[in-house]
């Protein structure tokens, strides 16, 4: 029949692809509001708050890593460390390995800082879980595996997103 609504038409799928990466936009622009918000709140950028967080989580990296690791250039990451730097949040150090290697770590006072802003962050999550099942968290906790299992299985090329 001419007249018939068919869900599974391309235009339909098209139309659902479409509004499911809008949603996905507007969720990582939600998430990114909060977290600007919550690293101001601790006297951060959110650059710096982010790059606090890789640092805690990988040991020693260099800046070329994590220059590498964020698609961010190499001076942009070198200008946040000098930032940190000068706050006393981060310290750097040679490798006993390769003595052209220099190893990020966070400090101390860095530390307590990184500890700030997670806490702003964990009391967020605490809230937006109040508000989804259980059924729903564990499907949301599913996917998001999913789709960090997938990005971490690419180049990341920048022709990849365009």
């Amino acid at each position: 029949m001419s007249g018939d609504n068919n869900s599974d038409s391309p235009i339909d799928s098209s139309r659902q692809h479409s509004a499911l990466w809008t949603d996905f936009g507007t969720l990582v622009s939600h998430f990114t509001k909060v977290s600007r918000i919550n690293s101001r709140a601790v006297g951060l950028t959110l650059a710096q708050a982010w790059i606090l967080q890789v640092i805690s989580l990988r040991k020693d990296i260099s800046p070329t890593e994590l220059s590498a690791y964020s698609g961010t250039s190499l001076p942009s990451i070198t200008d946040i460390l000098d930032g940190l730097r000068k706050l006393h949040y981060i310290q750097s150090s040679r490798s006993r390995k390769d003595r052209r290697r220099i190893g990020i770590s966070l400090s101390v006072k860095g530390s307590e800082k990184l500890q700030e802003f997670q806490k702003l962050q964990h009391s967020f999550a605490e809230k937006l879980e109040e508000s989804l099942s259980e059924e729903y968290l564990d499907k949301f906790s599913e996917i998001l595996s999913l789709l960090v299992k997938a990005l971490s299985t690419t180049d990341h090329g920048e022709d990849d997103f365009q």
